[in-house]
């Protein structure tokens, strides 16, 4: 029998014990980061933003910075609550609405004022050109990223909306108190409900129409209940951040930090904000697929509804210039003017 000798023993295990501190260490300087929000595992922006996210920080570090996504509320129910999510560290990073916290978010809601952008991608580029007037709403936090979706649609149950005069006495489901004023104005009338509540609302009669962003189509079904999209009425977006806690931010090695700031910013907003144009228009084709006509307005209904609408957003400004202590008009000429 092969007895090894007592040296060789010795050797053995002062090896072994090397390589198990060696994988300690590994494991130990390894950090997971806990990324929260409150839609679906397959929304457009898990799909979109937050797993490529993820998996891009990973291979760039080699797997010593890693994201585990919370996807559905799993960290805490209600969008409402994210802001607070992150900057307490219940999550590390959060996706949310600035709408939901109107109050901190209040230069960023001036992206919002209706027919400023064509597209969220231009909303987004405007963000970030202009960054420096919103900073200070986020220096609680780390910013990781800050973009618009598209311009909401009409979709209308019964009426097609070819100009203001088919506005007329309507019952509009609105997504925020500037399209309700908007929608007045142009002789509607503004119903404020949650989105989820849209589909039987529009099936019951409750409203005769909704306003919201064109991907939210497939995601409420609204291709079921409505016969008309009117896809360029002058509107509002909406915008979402991108958000990580400070605390876990500065815990970060400089190695680490690089690295996700290369992946974030301006790069990881444009794809939000192209997640969000194709899912919009992946909403509108299974609209037109499924019988839904796709109404274009045209540049005489545009201009009226423009100039009917101008009293009210000019209300909204002084009201925001007041609340903000800036000129808000200056802000929203700044925006446009990119």
């Amino acid at each position: 029998m092969f007895v090894k000798s007592r040296s060789a023993v010795t050797g053995i295990a002062a090896a072994l014990a090397v390589a198990a501190a060696s994988f300690c260490a590994q494991t130990a300087g390894a950090t997971e980061l806990k990324a929260a929000h409150f839609m679906p595992s397959m929304h457009p922006m898990d799909q979109g933003v937050i797993t490529p996210l993820s998996e891009d920080i990973k291979a760039a570090t080699d797997g010593e910075l890693t994201i585990r996504i919370y996807p559905s509320g799993e960290l805490g129910k209600g969008p409402v609550q994210q802001y607070k999510r992150v900057v307490t560290g219940v999550a590390d990073i959060v996706f949310g609405i600035p709408e939901y916290t109107p109050g901190q978010f209040a230069t960023t809601g001036l992206v919002h004022i209706p027919g400023l952008f064509a597209n969220g991608t231009a909303a987004t580029n405007a963000l970030w050109d202009n960054i420096e007037l919103f900073q200070a709403e986020y220096a609680q936090t780390k910013l990781l990223g800050l973009w618009a979706n598209n311009p909401s649609v009409l979709i209308s149950r019964e009426t097609p909306v070819r100009s203001m005069a088919d506005m007329k006495g309507l019952k509009v489901r609105t997504p925020n108190p500037v399209m309700a004023k908007l929608v007045e104005a142009w002789g509607g009338i503004p119903v404020s409900m949650p989105t989820t509540d849209v589909f039987n609302a529009m099936n019951t009669g409750v409203i005769d129409a909704v306003m919201i962003g064109p991907s939210g189509i497939r995601s409420y079904k609204l291709h079921e209940t409505a016969k008309y999209v009117t896809t360029n009425i002058p509107s509002a977006l909406d915008s979402f951040y991108l958000l990580m806690n400070k605390q876990s931010w500065e815990s970060l090695g400089e190695d680490e930090k690089a690295a996700l700031d290369k992946l974030t910013g301006r790069a990881i907003s444009l794809k939000g904000a192209k997640a969000f144009y194709e899912a919009g228009q992946a909403g509108l084709k299974l609209a037109a697929d499924s019988g839904v006509e796709l109404i274009e307005i045209d540049a005489a209904a545009d201009a009226e509804f423009r100039d009917t609408m101008k009293p009210a957003i000019a209300a909204i400004l002084n009201d925001k210039s007041e609340e903000i202590g800036k000129d808000a008009e200056a802000i929203v000429t700044s925006l446009g003017a990119n």
